[in-house]
């Protein structure tokens, strides 16, 4: 651990039914100058501990707290569900490192996975690594977390956003309360933001898809991909009217009687429909990118959408 990191008012989460576990691991952060350690065995006091102020700077926890329920916890702080802070870095820590339950950890959005037993070292040595080499999130519609993606597979189309991250602007001496708050909250418009517009996209990928199985096969084998549709399309107006997204709220709105019409009957989606549907994704990334000679051009895809009612 480099010795110039000011650790003393960084603020730790450990969490693990094991207290003897705790006692080692927080003796061996006090050792290295983290004194600020909360500890318990339970997950309800972490989750309480996300409405102090912007929560803890780190979290370390034991994945498999309460039979995984830890995962869910990690992914509704991640989605903002919980707390005030999205970003605060996390260590997980499993005990039962099986290629399944490493994947449901890391899909959670946690920073960093130890597998157990571990020494304190390790846990130092990783938190040293957030410190410095924190990659930026990744952002998906139903991911919000670090960007594991190795080079030549990257697909360019995935948003990444820069976090702000709490432990860094403490060890680094760089922190400033009403600063750091500003930031988070930038970052959460941005991821927002992201999820829309990455909605928008899948919205555009699976119309092209219906208008492909209809166009070449029975219609019924669309009928998932329009169920599919009808989720997308509602959770993406609930999002934007959440978010205060307002024009995006009403291009949902007004597709969402699109695409109902499209579920609710037993002939094949008008072609139309379709159309209307892609032209609805279209906007919506306009509207997410606003240009000044891209306005009129958003305006009237929303009225040729909402006229399609």
């Amino acid at each position: 651990m480099n010795r110039n990191l000011k650790l003393g008012d960084v603020r730790v989460m450990l969490a693990d039914a094991r207290s003897h576990i705790r006692s080692t691991m927080k003796t061996a952060l006090a050792h290295a100058g983290l004194d600020n350690v909360d500890h318990t065995g339970t997950i309800d006091v972490v989750a309480e501990s996300m409405d102090d102020g912007l929560g803890p700077d780190i979290l370390i926890c034991d994945m498999g707290m309460r039979d995984g329920e830890t995962c869910d916890l990690v992914q509704a702080v991640r989605q903002h569900q919980i707390g005030k802070n999205p970003f605060l870095c996390i260590i997980g820590i499993t005990w039962n490192p099986t290629e399944a339950e490493v994947q449901k950890v890391i899909d959670s959005g946690i920073d960093l996975l130890v597998a157990a037993p571990m020494s304190p070292k390790r846990i130092l040595d990783r938190l040293e690594a957030l410190v410095y080499n924190r990659p930026p999130f990744i952002i998906t519609n139903d991911y919000v977390g670090p960007d594991r993606r190795k080079e030549p597979d990257r697909e360019q189309t995935l948003p990444l956003v820069s976090v702000p991250n709490t432990l860094r602007a403490k060890a680094l001496g760089l922190w400033d309360p009403n600063t750091m708050r500003y930031e988070v909250e930038c970052a959460v418009q941005r991821v927002n933001a992201a999820k829309i517009e990455r909605q928008a996209e899948d919205i555009a990928c699976i119309a092209d898809m219906i208008f492909e199985l209809v166009n070449n096969a029975d219609h019924m084998p669309a009928r998932p991909q329009i169920a599919r549709l009808n989720d997308l399309v509602n959770t993406l107006a609930d999002r934007a009217e959440q978010r205060g997204f307002t024009q995006i709220s009403e291009l949902c709105q007004a597709s969402v009687s699109v695409v109902r019409k499209m579920l609710v009957t037993d002939t094949p989606p008008a072609a139309t429909d379709i159309e209307l549907l892609k032209q609805l994704s279209l906007a919506i990334r306009k509207a997410m990118r606003p240009d000044d000679d891209e306005t009129s051009i958003v305006h009237d895809i929303a009225r040729t959408v909402i006229g399609a009612r």
